[in-house]
Parts: C-alpha cells; structure tokens; sequence
C-alpha cells in the first residue's frame, strides 16, 4: 500500500484516527509529562477533550508554547482551517488579550486540486461553526470568520499578526494564506503550518511563494514547519 493510499483511508476515517494518532498522542503527552510544565500540559489535555484533534500531543505543545511566547508582542493572531476548535482552543488557552481571527468554510475542504484528489476530498473535515462557538464561548477577543478564504477576511485589513496558524491542508488554501498574512505579520512573527511534511500541495505553496525571497522555512520534526518573518518587506515579488 502507497503512502497515500494509507493517508487517504486513514485521514477518512475518525474511528482509524483515534486508532493512529489518538493513541500516538496519548504516548506522547505520557513522555511530556517527565520534563514538560504541568500547568502546559493541562491545558492541552482540557483542549483535546471533547473533540477530535489532528495536531499531534507534540504539535499542540509546540503550538501552545510558540503561542506563549509570541502573546508578548502584540498583534493579533489568526487560524485557517479550524476543523472542531481544538487548535483554536489551545491558541486562545495562550494568547492573553490578543485577538484571535478564526477562518474556516464550516463546511469541510473545497475542491482539493489535481493529485491532491489522491489523499483529500471536498467537504472533508466538516464542523459546526455553533458547536466551536460554544467550545470557545469561554474566552474573550475571538472573531469568526466563516467563508471561503481570502474572501472571508473582508473587514480586517487593518490587523497585523504575530501569530498564524495554517492548517487548510490544499496548496490553493495554503497558497492565499501566505499571500494574505505575510505581508501583514509584524517583524518577529511566525507563521506556523500543520501537514508541511505529509500533504504535498502545503509544501508546494510554500515553496512557490518563497521562491523569490531570501526567508526560509524551519521544518520540524513533526510534520509541522514555520517561518519567522524579520521583516514583511524582505520578500521580492516579480
């Protein structure tokens, strides 16, 4: 069986994802827990209860602790692509008073493009934008923005971030959030994007965007990469 062929049966099915990456981030958050703060790891077990997350136990720490870190600067934050809430809820358990600009169809991935087809589906990772409003009713400055983006961050224009999450999964999506954000990120922000390593059409948007540009991505062990922008001006575009 092909990489994608698992990919594509496994990422279908919520039954085989608890099977797979339950069960893996149960382990991982048990080898957290001999030399990681308690009070993080608390946390992002209170946010991974009650829904599904596909960011592995060491993908939501480095999430939640870039997060931490980035919440001194300022700025607001951002996600694209939030599925049930659970990354939105680990962003919000660490962004103090910035806000938080949600982005999402509701209504599962559009049309995936090309060989994409082999791995994802239009209308995969569907929600209900009122049961993530629920999950995030506790927590103040968050913004939903549902819709198809860059459609649906019409009104926003004068946000700039210190933080974005990107986990759209298709290269189009990926694509327009680079185009949106990077040009509005303040110097020291980072952009961070889940399946950089497993979707190819997430590295692919990265790798065309930047190719005129002197930045680099930083990829991580997991399958998450990010990029710490300097300065918005140093990316060159023909």
């Amino acid at each position: 069986m092909t990489y994608e062929a698992a990919q594509r049966i496994v990422s279908s099915s919520k039954i085989l994802r608890r099977l797979t990456l339950g069960v893996y981030s149960r382990l991982e958050l048990l080898i957290l827990k001999g030399h990681k703060s308690h009070i993080a790891l608390n946390s992002l077990r209170r946010c991974r209860r009650g829904a599904e997350s596909l960011l592995s136990a060491n993908e939501s720490f480095l999430l939640y602790s870039v997060v931490c870190a980035q919440s001194g600067l300022g700025g607001a934050m951002a996600e694209v692509g939030v599925y049930q809430g659970t990354s939105a809820q680990i962003i919000c358990e660490a962004k103090r008073h910035c806000p938080l600009y949600l982005f999402d169809t509701f209504s599962g991935l559009p049309q995936p493009g090309g060989d994409e087809t082999r791995m994802l589906k239009p209308g995969q990772y569907a929600a209900q934008l009122s049961a993530v409003r629920t999950r995030l009713a506790g927590y103040s400055g968050v913004h939903f923005c549902p819709g198809i983006f860059p459609q649906s961050a019409v009104g926003i224009d004068g946000a700039r971030f210190s933080l974005v999450h990107l986990d759209a999964d298709l290269y189009t999506s990926t694509l327009a959030g680079l185009e949106y954000f990077y040009p509005r990120m303040i110097p020291g922000g980072i952009i961070i994007a889940h399946d950089y390593s497993t979707l190819p059409g997430v590295m692919r948007a990265f790798a065309e965007f930047l190719k005129e540009s002197d930045e680099a991505v930083i990829e991580l062990p997991s399958t998450q990469a990010m990029i710490v922008v300097g300065d918005p001006a140093r990316l060159r575009r023909n």
